[in-house]
């Protein structure tokens, strides 16, 4: 009788848990992505960058591109040991290089970070006037401003279009979205933690049912007794988790 209440009152706790989630979720995600993106930033550079996390919000405003989305470029160039001052201008010249050409932010990135290595690679096919250039001038960063120079303001120019304008909201949409993530994300560790530990309890509670069936023996009973005051313990633990999200 005492499993079944608990159980009752874990599957109740459950849905309610279930539909919290399901609101919350998307919330979350985007504050852990973003989260994420500035650690990997923070790891690559050994230290907080506020003038880069700068730049990827400012970026953001005039271009389709995320800002957690430039973050994780700009973490890429800082592991690669390109300078803060290097990592800005590759990224301001890939965002334009990108819209131009169609191709991702990833490889906008990737091919212009290589041309500093001397070598023109899959931009010295696309844009001819890389190869007009020599390795010391690449290596100098010449690539970079000639890029510059060619595809300025074409980020912005694409935030002005119907398709443009709609990824531009989706962004915004997503900052909102981040900030409500933050307040929420404490919580919503406590109770992840609380429905692993009822997980957890639950798996071992029917571990001992099991060797009840199996040998019915008085020391599967005790073990069994001792699983399901666990099990209760994890349930009411569960309970308090959904009790503080819901507040």
């Amino acid at each position: 009788k005492s499993l079944g209440a608990s159980a009752l009152k874990a599957g109740a706790a459950f849905v309610g848990t279930a539909g919290l989630i399901s609101v919350l979720k998307k919330s979350v995600t985007a504050f852990a992505e973003q989260e994420l993106a500035e650690k990997r930033l923070e790891a690559a550079l050994g230290r907080t960058s506020q003038s880069l996390l700068d730049q990827a919000s400012a970026l953001q405003k005039v271009s389709v591109f995320g800002d957690e989305a430039i973050i994780t470029q700009q973490a890429f160039l800082a592991s690669l040991e390109f300078t803060e001052e290097q990592i800005g201008s590759i990224i301001r010249a890939s965002i334009d290089l990108s819209a131009a050409t169609g191709i991702s932010l990833e490889s906008a990135v990737r091919n212009t970070a290589k041309t500093f290595s001397g070598l023109s690679g899959e931009l010295g096919e696309l844009i001819p006037q890389l190869r007009n250039l020599t390795a010391e001038q690449m290596k100098a960063g010449d690539a970079v401003t000639l890029l510059s120079d060619l595809f300025e303001g074409q980020a912005t120019a694409q935030t002005k279009t119907l398709s443009g304008s709609i990824e531009q909201m989706k962004n915004a949409v997503g900052d909102a979205g981040e900030a409500i993530g933050g307040l929420f994300a404490p919580t919503v560790i406590t109770v992840a933690n609380n429905l692993k530990s009822a997980a957890n309890f639950t798996s071992e509670f029917l571990t001992g049912l099991k060797n009840i069936a199996e040998f019915g023996t008085a020391e599967g009973l005790e073990g069994v007794k001792k699983q399901s005051d666990a099990t209760t313990e994890g349930f009411n633990n569960l309970g308090k988790g959904v009790g503080e999200l819901r507040r």
